[in-house]
């Protein structure tokens, strides 16, 4: 077992603790990353003996403190393990991360949610059609649409939100369904109308615009 050395250092009135590490170079040589190593020539330099010693577990080894005491990082066990239920097990990783601070990963989160329809995945997807991120949004209303057909009602409901990216997303759902066999148009009709005189001019556009394309739709499909 290689042991990397923990150092105290006092530099300024602060206490710093370093470690030995190894350069990553890229193509360029120029330095990219420092990974904690025993027969490393550089240097990474903590805050916290915490932090330098979460550093030297993370990259494979033990570490010996400043007082001299040695310690090694435990495995973590899974909380997954021997658990045969994978429907929460899966679902649980997935829900985990839909508030992820990475866009790109809720994002994803969102979009994976979309494969288990139940009441807890829909509230969360219509919790976020009204959010700025423009991927997590249309994520979340391209996830509502497959399921069109029994989230007619909700669709119409967020309509009268308060909040008008709610609105405008909602406006966004019954546009990409007007088409489909999956909505109920002549019941979009009155709410849409209704939507034309709301008090946010965006959403006032967009509503012009979905009516028109509704109401065509309806009249096609009475045609039939």
């Amino acid at each position: 077992m290689q042991y990397i050395a923990i150092k105290e250092e006092v530099k300024n009135d602060e206490t710093y603790y370093i470690i030995n590490a190894i350069p990553l170079k890229n193509t360029n040589k120029s330095v990219v990353q420092k990974i904690p190593h025993p027969l490393g020539s550089d240097i990474l330099r903590y805050k916290t003996l915490e932090e330098a010693k979460d550093a030297v577990v993370r990259a494979g080894f033990s570490y010996v403190l400043p007082n001299g005491s040695k310690g090694s990082g435990k495995a973590k066990v899974s909380k997954y393990t021997n658990n045969k239920d994978y429907d929460s097990v899966i679902l649980s990783v997935i829900q985990d991360k839909v508030n992820s601070s990475n866009s790109n990963v809720a994002a994803s989160a969102i979009a994976a949610l979309a494969e288990f329809p139940n009441e807890t995945t829909f509230d969360i997807l219509f919790d976020k059609i009204g959010e700025d991120n423009d991927l997590i949004r249309k994520n979340a209303i391209s996830a509502i649409c497959r399921y069109g057909n029994i989230l007619q009602n909700r669709i119409l409901d967020s309509l009268k939100s308060s909040n008008w990216v709610v609105r405008n997303s909602a406006l966004a759902c019954i546009y990409n369904l007007a088409d489909s066999d999956s909505m109920d148009l002549e019941k979009c009709i009155i709410p849409l109308a209704e939507t034309c005189e709301d008090n946010n001019t965006i959403v006032q556009a967009y509503a012009l615009s979905v009516l028109a394309k509704v109401y065509q739709s309806y009249k096609k499909k009475l045609a039939d």
